[in-house]
């Protein structure tokens, strides 16, 4: 079993659906029921500002390479980029026609992509901040979503129980994975673009081939819904966040446990890997913003 201690507790004024680190490892943003976002110093352990335009939850975020500008989503349907070190709003994308729920970003910081409850997913051009593509294909919420490493391949999922994946030069779907048995909360690429970890109501996290489109493995352990997943940077650890008020840390090789983190009280919404894998960032509907020392 790995070793896992908690370091520091950070606070909103209500539940806190979303985390993310820096890509220096110097900062961590999380992001709100209370509508703000914050920026925190893990060096000094203190908040640094707070960043307030959102009408609503703000439900996702992500640095752009190079830290200077953050991108957040919100239940609002926008999607906002900061200037980090100012706090200036430089950019509000509007398109979606219900609840913005997820966004993810590519690794070169060039696309993003978000979902809705509007069924829809929308493709953003960061650089021109405009519209690239809509595309249309679920059947009821769109609940998660995630860009390849290589940055060809969209996946989302949602409360229709399908993984659809989509191609981002083509801007069609070419492929679907499923169904779940239920509704489908979090999905991750894998860092050799090999796999995706899906997490549903089922509190199973399913691991699919994309190679051969089939199910490779499946890891259980939680009591409660599947809410959260992200893979370590060098690909080796998966962690999951629940429901069940915990986080799991599985070995992705062997499909064991190797830590159960307790110490929220409620759901845990999001997770982030520190760039150099020795820290996670949990998020939680207690209102509160966790970090853990993975490094023993």
């Amino acid at each position: 079993m790995r070793t896992a201690t908690s370091l520091q507790t950070f606070r909103h004024n209500n539940a806190v659906y979303s985390v993310a680190f820096s890509n220096s490892g110097a900062q961590l943003a999380s992001g709100s029921l209370d509508k703000t976002i914050k920026l925190w110093s893990l060096k000094e352990g203190t908040e640094i500002s707070q960043l307030k335009g959102h009408r609503e939850a703000v439900c996702s975020l992500a640095y752009l390479p190079g830290d200077e500008t953050l991108l957040s989503a919100s239940l609002d349907k926008t999607l906002r980029l900061w200037d980090v070190k100012s706090g200036e709003l430089l950019s509000t994308l509007s398109g979606h026609q219900a609840y913005l729920t997820c966004m993810a970003v590519s690794n070169d910081g060039a696309l993003a992509v978000s979902g809705s409850q509007d069924k829809d997913l929308i493709v953003w051009d960061l650089a021109n901040r405009s519209q690239l593509a809509l595309l249309s294909g679920h059947s009821d919420f769109v609940d998660s979503v995630a860009i390849s490493p290589d940055g060809k391949l969209i996946a989302s999922a949602g409360h229709d129980q399908v993984i659809r994946l989509w191609d981002i030069e083509q801007r069609k779907e070419i492929q679907q994975l499923g169904p779940h048995s239920s509704p489908i909360w979090s999905l991750i690429f894998s860092p050799d673009g090999k796999t995706i970890a899906a997490g549903d109501d089922d509190r199973v996290i399913r691991l699919w081939n994309l190679e051969t489109a089939t199910l490779r493995g499946e890891f259980a352990g939680h009591t409660g819904t599947v809410k959260s997943l992200i893979y370590s940077t060098d690909g080796s650890l998966l962690a999951s966040g629940s429901s069940d008020s915990t986080i799991r840390l599985w070995n992705v090789q062997s499909g064991d446990t190797e830590s159960v983190l307790s110490g929220h009280r409620n759901t845990i919404y999001d997770l982030a890997f520190s760039p150099d894998d020795k820290r996670l960032a949990s998020a939680s509907f207690d209102r509160s913003l966790r970090l853990w020392d993975l490094s023993r």
